[in-house]
């Protein structure tokens, strides 16, 4: 019977190597399946139902029949607890826990799952250590290898629990653990641990470690063989932009705070939690940027590493990553202009921006990329509105006088048309899923539109006062407008605040009108 038992077995393996069948993806699993319960109906030995049930939860598992699969790992392991001597196959019941482990989080039972695997983890430590210690391969079932192999599955199992679960800083701990086993043991795919250096790096840099971050993309640059791979290591240079932008957001943020000189930040900035010694990588050491032009130095390396990544990922063949580094250099020159005391300098930041948005905005085919068209949509809105409005301040705007600087004027109208037109788009995108979603986000979206086009419309200046009093007057009715919305959508509680403002602009701008109409 031994020899049937060890001769199926082998079947079995051989078979569960067969590559799929389109049609039949996992015909030769099946087979296997047949023969292994084949041999559970003929033996009576414990030992030998406890592996045959094992393989059958391997088995299910891979065809994706996850009940059956928990059904005969249970199985398996309550005939293992049976056996005398189970020193001999403890990387059965190690690699058991991984599997209940898994199968449990994956139903949300995340409790029993999470103890599964600790039990898993606790023999993997106990079974390593017992190997280092021995300094040879002891009599387990697949030896000392395969239990660091189930060890690491472990700690990979973990870490996508703690992330199912948010809990962020387990998650980067278990994933950075893994991480580390796969690259010393050379057993990971290229492309994944990469994209495992740049989810760990986004981690790092969310809680302010920036070297760190940094550090684990550089690991992920080196690995990469030279010459290959280019969009992977594009990949690579766009989340480094990414990390030196994040760096610029908060040193901005802590010089307006006036906490740049706060001694915790070099520790906070430089703080490691996990290093690949058998990479020619060193340990970085930022310094937090206290002046306005060491935030501008951050800005242009950011920008490089943008351009470098945007070499590859052109428009044409790459529209997301192109448009979401272009979003992404857009979001910092409006960071920076948090610093910016020139007037000039503020209005050529947003005229960047438009520049940098405009002409992907209007070479992407709004259907296909609707999300990404829908985000530059409203990007693109705000930024004209936000120029028109500094413009007025700045240039000292008002009905009846053009402001100091024609030139500013001519951009203040430019400004303000395009803010009427880019946000009548919103409106026209909003309008065509309304039956859809009419939800918070929804009214809060047509609200604004609404509001930021009749307040565009009583902004634009002209020397004609009858185009001047045509604008005003659509202003106005925009406002009615928008109250008899608001009040027919039940929105009152919601839009107080904005309700006041158009009721304050319905009184003001009549007398406004007659007074340029008698001019």
């Amino acid at each position: 019977m031994l020899y049937e038992f060890e001769s199926i077995l082998f079947q079995v393996e051989n078979l569960e190597k067969f590559p799929s069948i389109e049609e039949q993806p996992f015909l030769y699993k099946y087979r296997a399946r047949t023969l292994l319960q084949q041999l559970l109906q003929k033996t009576q030995d414990p030992l030998q139902q406890a592996i045959i049930h094992y393989q059958l939860g391997v088995n299910f598992l891979d065809c994706e029949e996850n009940g059956e699969s928990r059904k005969n790992m249970g199985k398996s392991l309550q005939l293992f607890s049976q056996i005398e001597d189970i020193e001999n196959y403890l990387t059965y019941i190690q690699s058991i826990y991984n599997h209940l482990g898994f199968l449990a989080v994956n139903l949300d039972d995340n409790e029993t799952g999470l103890a599964m695997l600790a039990k898993a983890e606790r023999l993997g430590e106990y079974l390593i250590a017992k190997g280092d210690f021995e300094k040879r391969a002891f009599k387990i079932q697949g030896g000392f290898e395969k239990a660091q192999e189930f060890y690491t599955i472990t700690l990979f199992y973990i870490a996508q629990a703690y992330t199912k679960l948010g809990i962020k800083d387990k998650a980067a701990y278990y994933c950075g653990q893994t991480m580390l086993r796969q690259f010393k043991s050379k057993t990971y795919e290229l492309r994944d641990l990469v994209i495992n250096c740049i989810s760990l790096s986004e981690y790092y840099s969310g809680i302010w470690n920036f070297a760190q971050a940094f550090y684990l993309l550089l690991v992920g640059e080196a690995v990469i063989p030279e010459g290959k791979r280019k969009k992977l290591r594009a990949t690579l240079q766009m989340a480094q932009g990414k990390v030196i932008g994040d760096m610029m957001s908060y040193c901005v943020d802590c010089i307006k705070s006036n906490q740049q000189n706060d001694p915790s930040l070099h520790k906070l900035f430089n703080k490691y939690s996990i290093t690949f010694d058998s990479v020619n990588v060193k340990q970085l050491v930022f310094q937090p940027s206290k002046t306005f032009d060491d935030i501008k130095s951050l800005f242009r390396q950011s920008n490089t590493l943008y351009k470098k990544a945007m070499s590859v990922f052109v428009l044409d063949g790459f529209v997301t990553e192109h448009i979401q580094m272009l979003s992404e250099i857009s979001i910092m020159y409006k960071v920076i202009m948090n610093l910016e005391t020139d007037p000039n300098n503020i209005i050529a930041y947003l005229e960047k921006r438009l520049d940098l948005l405009l002409p992907v905005f209007n070479a992407i085919n709004p259907k296909a990329y609707q999300n990404t068209y829908e985000k530059l949509l409203v990007e693109i809105a705000e930024i004209n509105n936000e120029l028109y409005e500094f413009i007025v301040k700045f240039n000292e705007i008002d009905d009846f006088q053009g402001g100091k600087s024609k030139k500013l004027t001519e951009k203040m109208n430019k400004a303000c048309l395009n803010t009427i037109q880019y946000y009548q788009k919103i409106v026209e995108q909003l309008k065509l899923f309304e039956d859809k979603q009419r939800d918070s986000a929804y009214y809060s979206s047509i609200t604004t539109a609404y509001f930021n086009i009749a307040k565009a419309q009583s902004k634009y200046y002209s020397k004609d006062n009858k185009i001047k009093v045509t604008y005003l007057v659509n202003s106005l009715n925009q406002y009615k407008q928008l109250v008899q919305f608001i009040n027919q959508q039940n929105q009152q509680n919601e839009f107080q605040a904005v309700l006041q403002m158009c009721k304050e602009m319905i009184q003001i701008l009549p007398s406004k009108i007659d007074r340029i109409n008698y001019m």
